[in-house]
């Protein structure tokens, strides 16, 4: 395998292409593998592919740029989960094909050799949740965009407008998520430690990270939407509530086969002294993304494996120093098969739970169960009033009230008139089919808007609410 890619052959990509969807088939044929995260995504490309209006007729803290692919994709493929991971594979390939080509043209390795994208594409095997469609991996596209432009700045005097372009890329990867900003400041770093970064470039950054952020702004501004945009996206950090999926320490247990070769790499790497003065630096920037990846854990609203994609270039990156120093090729071929071997199976094993690796790591979080309402909502428009987002699986999304988070904030402040008032025109104008008031917040909504209690009537020995047939809250 790292012989194979170890030639300077830029039709090596494809491959990996093949290698991401052979490593992927078994997914398809195994049933219910739908992921909590994944089918909220669907159902913001669901709504908004039906028309409603992202942070004013969808409440959610997605991406708005993210929150666009995602309508394209509902609009293309409809609710595909096969279609998120095999868009996914391909973003991948794409990514794999930039990382390696300005490694190459910045000759980081002693080698033209095409094993950094072989490492990459392996590291993207890791959890089963790698293999989709995330705003994370939407936006890691944008993040080595950006990188490319710091890689090209070092020992040259390339263009303003590549400055210019990092901070656009870095603002894009913003409007993708949110906790990619934390780029901004690492790129910064980069400039200043390994490159000429005058007070005009950095202006000329700031500026160009600035732009796309105003645009979105703008957009919204003219859709009556910036205040939302302001609140549940470019603030959430303090209006949600951090709640994991996968605790820090579970994490770290999920990563810890690329942890360990990461940290064999680095010690060896510094035992190897014939670096050029152009690859140290290199290597510098890519301890510094190393810090960045970290940093944006403490961002993440819901941690889950998906989130240590931001890893990936920089590991890929030493592990790809570490395998070509090994002077005899078949040990060289046995660490890499072994790497595979360990990245793969540890995918497998989070989905399939060998070893019990499920429970160890409450993986099992993420994905998407049975719920006792699941026969009821089928086919429906509802409201789920807590945090089982489960429902939805076999369900639409009626009001604005996707993220739990952000609408029981307004559901439980029902003395704020304007809140009233936007709860009635919220069930006015998108009537849930079914109400699961697992909050029990429905009683006081009915009480402070009569005209919604009147269309609905309780079911009995179940917390649902059905709407009673032809009924409209009246103005």
């Amino acid at each position: 395998m790292l012989t194979f890619f170890r030639v300077n052959d830029p039709y090596r990509i494809p491959l990996l292409l093949v290698l991401l969807l052979l490593v992927r088939l078994p997914l398809f044929f195994s049933g219910d593998y739908l992921t909590l995260p994944e089918l909220n995504w669907m159902l913001v490309g669901e709504n908004l592919a039906d028309g409603d209006q992202l942070y004013t007729q969808l409440w959610e803290n997605v991406g708005p740029l993210s929150a666009l692919i995602y309508r394209l994709v509902d609009l293309v493929f409809s609710r595909s989960q096969v279609a998120y991971v095999i868009l996914a594979a391909l973003l991948i390939t794409y990514q794999c094909l930039i990382f390696n080509d300005f490694l190459l043209n910045k000759k980081a390795f002693h080698e033209n050799t095409y094993i950094p994208a072989l490492i990459y594409a392996l590291i993207t095997c890791l959890s089963f949740d790698f293999y989709t469609l995330s705003p994370v991996l939407l936006s890691l596209t944008w993040v080595l965009l950006a990188l490319r432009n710091i890689f090209y700045r070092i020992e040259s005097q390339s263009r303003d407008v590549r400055i210019l372009s990092t901070g656009i890329f870095i603002g894009l990867a913003v409007l993708c998520y949110l906790p990619s900003v934390i780029y901004l400041a690492s790129s910064l770093l980069a400039y200043l430690f390994f490159a000429n970064l005058s007070l005009r470039r950095f202006f000329m950054l700031l500026y160009g990270f600035a732009l796309p952020l105003l645009i979105a702004f703008t957009y919204f501004f003219l859709f009556e939407a910036s205040n939302g945009f302001t609140q549940q996206y470019l603030l959430s950090f303090r209006t949600i509530a951090r709640d994991t999926y996968i605790g820090d320490w579970r994490l770290l247990i999920i990563g810890i086969t690329p942890l360990i070769f990461l940290l064999i790499s680095v010690y060896r790497l510094g035992q190897y002294k014939r670096y050029t003065n152009q690859q140290n630096k290199l290597q510098g920037i890519m301890g510094i993304k190393i810090v960045a990846a970290l940093a944006t854990l403490l961002l993440v609203r819901q941690l889950a494996p998906y989130h240590l994609l931001y890893f990936v270039p920089p590991v890929a990156f030493f592990i790809t120093h570490f395998l070509l120093i090994i002077r005899r090729i078949l040990i060289a071929e046995l660490v890499t098969a072994g790497l595979a071997f360990l990245l793969v199976f540890n995918g497998y094993a989070l989905l399939f739970n060998f070893f019990s690796l499920q429970q160890v790591t409450h993986s099992n979080r993420l994905m998407v169960q049975p719920t006792a309402y699941d026969e009821l909502v089928a086919g429906k428009k509802i409201l789920m009033l807590g945090h089982q987002m489960d429902v939805y699986q076999k369900a639409r999304l009626a009001t604005p009230y996707l993220n739990w988070s952000l609408a029981s904030q307004q559901l439980a402040s029902l003395d704020d008139f304007k809140n009233v008032s936007f709860v009635y025109d919220a069930f006015r104008n998108d009537m849930p089919e079914l109400i699961i008031d697992e909050s029990g917040l429905m009683p006081r909504v009915f009480e402070r808007i009569p005209a919604i209690a009147n269309a609905y009537q309780k079911l009995p020995g179940q917390p649902v609410y059905r709407k009673i047939s032809g009924d409209q809250p009246s103005p």
